[in-house]
C-alpha cells in the first residue's frame, strides 16, 4: 500500500477507529456495572457472568480490568480481584476506582518496567527499498515499514489512532534525512511524559567503522532515500544522532525502536548476499546499547553486528518484520515487548537458518530485564 493510498485510508477511516478504544472501555465499564448491580441483590452467579462478558468486550482496557477487580472485592473474592488488578497494571489507568491500591508516591518506581496509565501513542515508521542510488535498492524494506504502520493501526492489535499526526509512515523518495527529521520533530512536539514513542527503521545501516571521523567522532548510520556511501556525514542519519533525539527531544516515558537495519553485505562489498541488507558493516551492538541508555527506553534489533539481516522472497518481507508482526498479532496486540522479542529470538533464527543456512539472531537493549511495555495498550 502506497503513502498516498494510507493518507485517502486514514482520511475516511480515522475519527471511527481514534473512538475504538473508547467505545471498548465504555462497553466494558457498563457490563461491570451491572455486574455489581447483581452484587447487592445477591445474585453472585449473574455477577461472574456478567463479569466474564466485560473482560470479553475489552480486555485491554486498565479501567475496564480495575473495575472488574473491585466487583471481585466486592464479592468477597480476593483472588480473582488480585488476578485482575494485576492484569490491568499491565496497561495502566488514568482512573482511581473504589478499592483500587493507592498509586505511589514521589520516589516511587519509574522505570523501564512501570505499568503506569499511557495517554498517548505515537510512531515514526521508515522503509525504504528505492534509493536515489539505484545500486542500494532493496526487495521489501518498504513493504515491512506499511506492513508495521498497518498492524500499529489496526483497532485489534496494536490500536495507534489511524491518522498521519500519530503514525507517521515514510517511505522510498520521503525517506531523506531532512524527511527523517521533520518526522522526528513532530512527534517530539506533541508527545508527552505518559506518552508511548514507537520508532521502527527497514533500511540499510552502517558501522562506526565506515565513518571517516576520528576515533571519537565515529557514528554509525541509518541509510536514508538520498545517502551517498562516500559521504555518510552528510546524507545518512548518524546513530548518535538519534541517541540524542532520545536523550534530549522526546519527552515521552516510554521509546521502544526496532531497528531492522543491521549488518549488510549486499552493497558491493566482499562478503555481500542477495536478500542481505546494508552497506558493508551493520549498525553496532554498542550504538544500539547507548541509544537504550537510561529509564523507559528499549531496541531490538534485526541482528548482530557480526551477522547479516535478511530479506525473505516467501514471506515477502525481512524475515525480522515478518515474525515481529506475527508476534504483534499474538493475544490481540497484548503481548509486552519482552514477551515479542523472545518471539523473535525463536522464529527468525530458525527460519533463516533453514532458508539461507545462515545466522541471524535479534537482541534487545537493555539485556537481562522484562519489560512490561504494551505497544497494543489502549488509551482509554
Amino acid at each position: 500500500m502506497s503513502l498516498r493510498r494510507f493518507l485517502t485510508g486514514c482520511l475516511l477511516s480515522c475519527t471511527a477507529l481514534a473512538a475504538s478504544a473508547q467505545v471498548c472501555t465504555n462497553q466494558g465499564m457498563r457490563t461491570a456495572a451491572q455486574a455489581q448491580q447483581a452484587v447487592a441483590r445477591g445474585n453472585a452467579a449473574e455477577a461472574r457472568a456478567l463479569l466474564q462478558r466485560a473482560y470479553e468486550e475489552c480486555q485491554v482496557s486498565a479501567t475496564v480490568l480495575r473495575k472488574i477487580a473491585a466487583v471481585y472485592e466486592e464479592m468477597g473474592d480476593s483472588a480473582q480481584a488480585s488476578l485482575f488488578r494485576r492484569q490491568a497494571d499491565r496497561f495502566g489507568t488514568p482512573f482511581t476506582l473504589e478499592h483500587e491500591p493507592a498509586s505511589p508516591g514521589p520516589g516511587g518506581n519509574s522505570q523501564i518496567e512501570d505499568k503506569s496509565f499511557v495517554r498517548e501513542k505515537w510512531a515514526l515508521v521508515v522503509g525504504i527499498s528505492h534509493f536515489k542510488n539505484p545500486a542500494m535498492n532493496l526487495r521489501f524494506a518498504a513493504k515491512d515499514a506499511t506492513d508495521f504502520a498497518a498492524m500499529l493501526t489496526d483497532p485489534k492489535i496494536g490500536r495507534f489512532r489511524n491518522d498521519p499526526q500519530h503514525v507517521k509512515l515514510i517511505t522510498d523518495e520521503k525517506a531523506t534525512v531532512e524527511g527523517i527529521r521533520t518526522a522526528i520533530n513532530e512527534i517530539a512536539r506533541d508527545a508527552r511524559k505518559e506518552d508511548l514513542v514507537v520508532m521502527y527503521f527497514s533500511s540499510h545501516g552502517t558501522s562506526a567503522g565506515s565513518d571517516v571521523a576520528s576515533d571519537e567522532g565515529k557514528s554509525g548510520y541509518i541509510v536514508a532515500y538520498n545517502t551517498d556511501p562516500q559521504n555518510l556525514y552528510a546524507t545518512a542519519f548518524p546513530m548518535d544522532e538519534l541517541k540524542r533525539v532520545v536523550d534530549t527531544r522526546f519527552k515521552a516515558g516510554r521509546i521502544v525502536a526496532f531497528m531492522d537495519t543491521c549488518y549488510s553485505g549486499g552493497f558491493h562489498g566482499p562478503g555481500g548476499s542477495p536478500g542481505g541488507k546494508a552497506l558493508q558493516l551493520g549498525v553496532s551492538t554498542d550504538s544500539i546499547a547507548r541509544m537504550a541508555q537510561g529509564k523507559g527506553r528499549v531496541v531490538i534489533a534485526s541482528s548482530r553486528d557480526s551477522e547479516q539481516s535478511w530479506e525473505s522472497d516467501s514471506y515477502q518481507n525481512s524475515y525480522f518484520t515478518h515474525f515481529l508482526i506475527q508476534a504483534m498479532a499474538k493475544a490481540s496486540g497484548t503481548l509486552t515487548v519482552t514477551q515479542i522479542f523472545t518471539e523473535l529470538q525463536r522464529s527468525v533464527p530458525k527460519a533463516v537458518l533453514t532458508e539461507k543456512k545462515a545466522a541471524q539472531n535479534p537482541v534487545m537493549s537493555p539485556e537481562g530485564r522484562s519489560i512490561d511495555i504494551v505497544l497494543g495498550t489502549a488509551t482509554d
